[in-house]
């Protein structure tokens, strides 16, 4: 085994063992750190694979912009220790817990039709190397997909986040009034 694939096993381990401890902990600013950790090795294996631009923005969007605004309104909406308690039998819980089995084993049969049962054969997605080349490189291509194809899924998450952080400001208010 050589050393990138030590280190995509590495980073790629350290992003599930942040991931398993930002489901289990009992303070929300340390779940908040450890999904940055896991978007740090999210840039990590990006810039593995020479997508140095998707790893930019990784870092600059996601791991900067947006893991602020979730750790401000984590502190604007200052959690106390009986609002954090949660009760894992509730039947929510395990209608959730069920619905996660449910979507994890969707994705791993996914990835096992993908991947042709591992044997090594993608399926070969609309744009091979030759083809991103031609049309001016990644940058380009994203960019194509994203403010023609996509517009208005981009437009949603942005009001989406909008409308999170006009409702955290005013749970924070209406806690102070």
């Amino acid at each position: 085994m050589d050393n990138l694939n030590l280190a995509f096993l590495f980073l790629g381990g350290v992003a599930a063992f942040l991931s398993i401890a930002m489901l289990l902990a009992k303070n929300p600013i340390a779940a908040a750190l450890s999904l940055l950790g896991i978007m740090l090795c999210t840039a990590g294996l990006y810039g593995m694979m020479q997508e140095h631009f998707i790893a930019a923005i990784q870092l600059v969007v996601y791991a900067g912009a947006v893991m602020v605004l979730f750790i401000f309104s984590i502190m604007l909406l200052n959690l106390k220790k009986e609002e954090r308690d949660f009760k894992f039998t509730t039947p929510s819980f395990m209608a959730t817990y069920t619905a996660g089995i449910v979507i994890f084993i969707g994705i791993i049969f996914q990835l096992l039709v993908h991947y042709d049962l591992f044997k090594s054969t993608m399926i070969p997605g609309p744009f091979n190397t030759a083809e991103v080349a031609n049309l001016g490189g990644n940058t380009k291509v994203l960019a194509h997909a994203l403010f023609s194809q996509y517009y208005l899924s981009f437009e949603v998450i942005s009001l989406a986040l909008l409308v999170a952080i006009i409702g955290a400001v005013v749970l924070a208010k209406r806690k102070f009034d």
